[in-house]
């Protein structure tokens, strides 16, 4: 029997104590850097670490909100009231992307629970379970939780379902913009004349814009000093002249030689000849008729009077750049403007029809939609921009009555953004705040009773007889073998 050797016994343990110890410290290493790799990553913005599979983009910034972050030169603090551990995932995530966005902006959640009186200090006595809070210095905004979400009860009589839809990026980005944009601007709209009310989705959107809104009755009260913008929105009867008890057209040109701002929609079924020709003193008269699209892709719904037109490109005011122009635009009985060369203005068209559109010089006393015989040929502008050079006045003139209609905004969005820009560029605003809803369920798919009889043959009986006979020619193949 071999003598036990001891020498090799303590080699042997020395050889197990090293290899434990390697051990310990390649899992030490492991760990620290496993903490370290998970803290660098967390550093590192959302917008590189997560990704948005919504297919509505919910958890994704719109470029109207980016550029707004991205313009930031002072803070702001959002404060998420939330009770702990019922937090809106929609709400933290996009808390973060904003975060993620601007070093301007941080948010973090107050729990009403252990903060009772915190929203009290920013004049909210009883906020809701899951409302925020935005603060930049002096400023402050507060967001109802109930606004964050917008509901849609139209079809639940009818089908017995509603639709929700997230709001909450739109009404964060302008209260943020509210806040941090300076001091408020003023926008004044005409009444007494039939105009068409400003509809709450226009008005919101301006007062997204740090556009505050009031009505203003040229009869009784003078434009105020503090008017940024003037809005006359479709009036069904004339402003009065000199000849009327109060001179309301020496107001407005009064208004106007002192550098003001007007925003004008029309319809051409209302008789304006004031209006109208102040709007001529800027180049700008009515082309008589109705404009018709020739082009199917310019109109909506087989109705070639609803119109889909063009935004115009090479435009030199500015009007444009803050209006996201992939959205189209719905005007509907819309009439064309005639602009005319006129020394001291400058002028140029916003929308127009395509080449293939004509006038019907009946109007509204139109019997057919073809164009026939002193039918004029297009293009129109249906809206245009114009500017005094010497007196600093700028008018943009919309010549359709409807176009802030609520109806239309719910499959148009793009009128609503057409006329927050133009706001925006008449009181020397630059950028829209305007973001859609978002849906938080996915579209159904609708299929006509056709496809549905055919896919159902494909799926009831055609495959599988497929697959038995597939299976039937295997078992025969296997017993022949």
């Amino acid at each position: 029997m071999k003598k036990f050797d001891k020498k090799s016994a303590g080699t042997l343990e020395r050889l197990r104590l090293r290899s434990g110890i390697y051990a310990s410290a390649v899992t030490v290493l492991v760990v620290v850097l496993a903490v370290l790799l998970n803290l660098i990553v967390r550093a590192v913005p959302t917008k590189y670490t997560e990704f948005d599979l919504s297919e509505a983009g919910l958890y994704t910034l719109s470029g109207s909100s980016k550029d707004i972050a991205h313009a930031l030169t002072q803070d702001v603090t959002i404060y998420y009231l939330a009770e702990t551990g019922s937090e809106d995932a929609i709400i933290t995530k996009l808390l973060d992307r904003y975060a993620s966005e601007s070093s301007h902006i941080k948010w973090e959640t107050k729990d009403p629970a252990v903060y009772p009186t915190f929203a009290a200090q920013y004049g909210v006595q009883s906020a809701e379970n899951g409302s925020l809070i935005l603060v930049s210095g002096e400023k402050s905004a507060v967001l109802a939780a109930s606004d964050l979400y917008d509901y849609d009860y139209s079809d639940y009589y009818t089908t017995g379902s509603y639709s929700v839809t997230f709001g909450g990026e739109n009404k964060l980005t302008a209260a943020i913009y509210r806040i941090t944009s300076g001091e408020e601007l003023h926008a004044y709209y005409t009444t007494n004349h039939g105009e068409q009310r400003l509809t709450d989705t226009l008005t919101d959107a301006l007062e997204g814009q740090n556009l505050s809104v009031s009505p203003l009755d040229l009869l009784t009260d003078t434009i105020p000093d503090d008017c940024d913008l003037l809005i006359i929105n479709d009036p069904q009867q004339d402003v009065a002249s000199a000849g009327g008890l109060v001179d309301e057209m020496s107001a407005l040109r009064a208004y106007l030689k002192n550098g003001g701002h007007l925003m004008l929609t029309t319809d051409s079924y209302y008789s304006t000849p004031n209006l109208d020709a102040l709007m001529a003193e800027f180049g700008l008269t009515r082309t008589p008729g109705l404009v018709v699209e020739g082009d199917s892709g310019h109109y909506l719904n087989g109705y070639p009077y609803y119109l889909l037109p063009d935004y115009a490109t090479d435009t030199e005011s500015g009007t444009l750049d803050g209006i996201d122009t992939s959205r189209r635009v719905l005007l509907q009985m819309a009439q064309g403007i005639t602009i005319t060369e006129t020394e001291g203005i400058a002028s140029e068209a916003l929308l127009v029809s395509t080449e293939s559109s004509y006038s019907k010089a009946a109007g509204y006393e139109m019997t057919t939609a073809e164009q026939e015989d002193g039918d004029p040929d297009g293009p129109f502008a249906l809206a245009a921009y114009a500017s005094d050079n010497s007196t600093g006045a700028e008018v943009i003139w919309v010549n359709c009555g409807n176009m802030d209609n609520e109806t239309v905004y719910q499959t148009v969005p793009g009128n609503v953004t057409f006329l927050q820009g133009c706001a925006a560029s008449l009181a020397g605003q630059e950028g829209t705040t305007l973001v859609e809803s978002k849906a938080l369920e996915a579209a159904p798919i609708t299929i006509s009773g056709h496809t549905a009889a055919v896919l159902g043959l494909v799926f009831v009986l055609i495959l599988p007889a497929a697959v038995l006979a597939v299976g039937a020619v295997v078992v025969l193949l296997r017993r022949r073998r």
